[in-house]
C-alpha cells in the first residue's frame, strides 16, 4: 500500500519552507525540504506550484502555516505582499484538502512530533499532573498558541496574543514604553510584539543607546549597518563584546520571560510552557543565566506555581513543518 504523503509549508515574511511528509513510527517523516524567497513571489499558489514542479508527485493533502489569523480559510498577513486563501492551496495541489493554519498553531501541532533532544529544558516539571500547554515564540513577530488538555492528548488552538498591550514592570520598562510611544504615535498602542521580537531587540537597543544608558562600539555599529540588527546585537551580547548589546538582551529576556509568565497564567499551562521561534535557540546561554525565569516567576502571589511549571525551548527549526503535516494528516483521517 502506498503511504499517504502530504505537503507541509511554513510561510514567513522572508522565506517559504516546504516538505513532503509521510506518517512515521510515532512521528511524521519529512523529506525533500526546500526553502524559497518570499519577496518577488507572485502568490502563495505560485510558491506551492514551484515546489511541486521542483519535487513532482501527487500529495493527498496540504497544510500551510501562515503568520496571520486565519478566518474562513483566508488571511491578509501583515508581513506578506499578498492575501492568502485555502482555495489557492487546493488549486495548486489539485485536491480539496488544502488548508491554511496560523503558524503558531502549526508549531503547537508540531510539539508532539519532537524527539527529546529537540527540546531544551530551562525548568523541570515539578507539578507532574499534565494539563494545558502554551507556546510563546519570538522571531520576526511574537506568536502565541495554546494546547487544551483533553485526556492524554492536547488540542491546539491559535491566538493573536502577541498583540496585547506591553506591560512595563519597572522604571526602565516604563521609560522604554514612553520612548516608543513618543517615536511611534502611528502605532496606536505598543504591543508586546514591539519589544519581544527581532525588531524589538533593535528597538530596545536604540532606546538603550539613544537615552545614554550605554555607548555602542564601532564594531557593533558596523555589524548593525551591514546586516540583520537583531542578530548583530545578540551576537555581541553572547560574546560579551558590547555593553549596549548586553543591556539590550537583558531587557529583552526579562520582557520575554514576563510575557511567557503572563501566558502561563492565562492558560494555566501546568502541562508546560514551550518557547519557540528563531531567537530562543540562538540565545540559549543568555536564557540559562536566570533573568528569563526570574521574570517568568515574578507574578506576586502566583510565583510558587510558576516555579513548578516546565519551561522548554524548542530547538527544532522544522517544528512548524512537522505540525502542519500532522494537521493535514489528521484532517484526512477525519474525512
Amino acid at each position: 500500500m502506498t503511504p499517504t504523503v502530504v505537503l507541509a509549508g511554513d510561510i514567513g515574511g522572508t522565506h517559504a519552507r516546504f516538505a513532503r511528509v509521510s506518517p512515521g513510527d510515532g512521528s511524521v517523516v519529512l523529506s525533500q525540504a526546500r526553502t524559497y524567497d518570499v519577496p518577488g513571489a507572485a502568490s502563495l499558489e505560485a510558491l506551492v506550484r514551484q515546489y511541486l514542479a521542483d519535487h513532482p508527485g501527487e500529495v493527498a493533502a496540504a497544510a500551510i502555516g501562515i503568520a496571520a489569523p486565519i478566518v474562513g480559510g483566508r488571511a491578509n498577513p501583515i508581513n506578506l505582499p499578498w492575501a492568502v486563501d485555502d482555495a489557492e492551496v487546493q488549486a495548486a495541489i489539485g485536491t480539496p484538502h488544502g488548508h491554511l493554519l496560523n503558524d503558531l498553531l502549526a508549531n503547537a501541532w508540531g510539539i508532539g512530533e519532537l524527539a527529546p533532544d529537540q527540546v531544551e529544558e530551562l525548568q523541570p516539571d515539578r507539578i507532574g499532573l499534565g494539563g494545558n500547554r502554551a507556546v510563546c515564540s519570538a522571531g520576526t513577530g511574537l506568536g502565541i498558541a495554546g494546547m487544551v488538555a483533553t485526556g492524554d492528548s492536547w488540542q491546539p488552538f491559535s491566538s493573536e496574543g502577541g498583540h496585547i498591550d506591553y506591560g512595563p514592570r519597572d522604571a526602565d520598562e516604563v521609560a522604554l514604553l514612553v520612548w516608543l510611544r513618543e517615536r511611534h504615535p502611528e502605532w496606536g498602542h505598543v504591543s508586546a510584539e514591539r519589544i519581544v521580537s527581532g525588531p524589538g531587540i533593535h528597538a530596545i537597543w536604540r532606546f538603550v543607546t539613544d537615552t545614554g544608558r550605554a555607548t555602542p562600539t564601532p564594531e557593533l555599529l558596523a555589524a548593525i549597518a551591514a546586516g540583520d540588527p537583531a542578530a548583530a546585537i545578540a551576537n555581541a551580547a553572547l560574546a560579551d563584546a558590547d555593553v549596549s548589546a548586553v543591556l539590550t538582551l537583558e531587557h529583552f529576556v526579562r520582557a520575554y520571560g514576563a510575557q511567557a509568565g503572563n501566558l502561563a497564567l492565562v492558560l494555566l499551562s501546568t502541562g508546560g510552557m514551550y518557547i519557540g521561534g528563531g531567537i530562543a535557540p540562538r540565545i540559549l546561554p543568555i536564557l540559562r543565566r536566570g533573568a528569563f525565569l526570574d521574570a517568568f516567576h515574578a507574578k506576586g502571589r502566583y510565583n510558587g506555581m510558576l516555579e513548578q511549571m516546565a519551561v522548554r525551548v524548542i530547538l527544532d527549526d522544522q517544528c512548524a513543518l512537522r505540525g502542519a503535516a500532522r494537521y493535514a494528516l489528521n484532517a484526512l483521517e477525519a474525512r
